[in-house]
């Protein structure tokens, strides 16, 4: 029989994947991977993102509590301080290489989502 605590594992981690599954949030937390404030317009127009889908990702990755939020009078500056995050790209970069991947993400096109 599985433990509940192990029930609750899974779906925590079955949560964390979904998330993080969707190449909109990968591209969000790999811009504020370095902890960083960024604006959400500077967000938008760097990962040519429309604001309105861009803040619903932020949402759902504020849920998870995988990025933080400060508000400076209009404007809202996210950043990224998550051990998960550090632990999910490290992952990532053995499987699929570093190389020029970080820069290519970096500087590519939003897929859709």
């Amino acid at each position: 029989m599985v433990s509940t605590n192990l029930l609750i594992r899974a779906d925590e981690a079955a949560d964390f994947l979904t998330v993080v599954g969707s190449p909109h949030r990968l591209l969000i937390l790999l811009q504020l991977r370095t902890g960083a404030e960024v604006s959400v317009n500077a967000l938008a127009e760097h990962l040519q993102i429309p604001q309105p889908l861009l803040s619903m990702h932020l949402r759902t990755l504020r849920r998870l509590r995988l990025v933080q939020t400060r508000r400076d009078s209009q404007r809202v500056y996210y950043s990224c301080n998550s051990s998960r995050v550090w632990a999910l790209f490290s992952f990532l970069e053995e499987f699929y290489g570093e190389g020029d991947s970080e820069a290519e993400m970096r500087s590519a096109p939003a897929a859709a989502s």
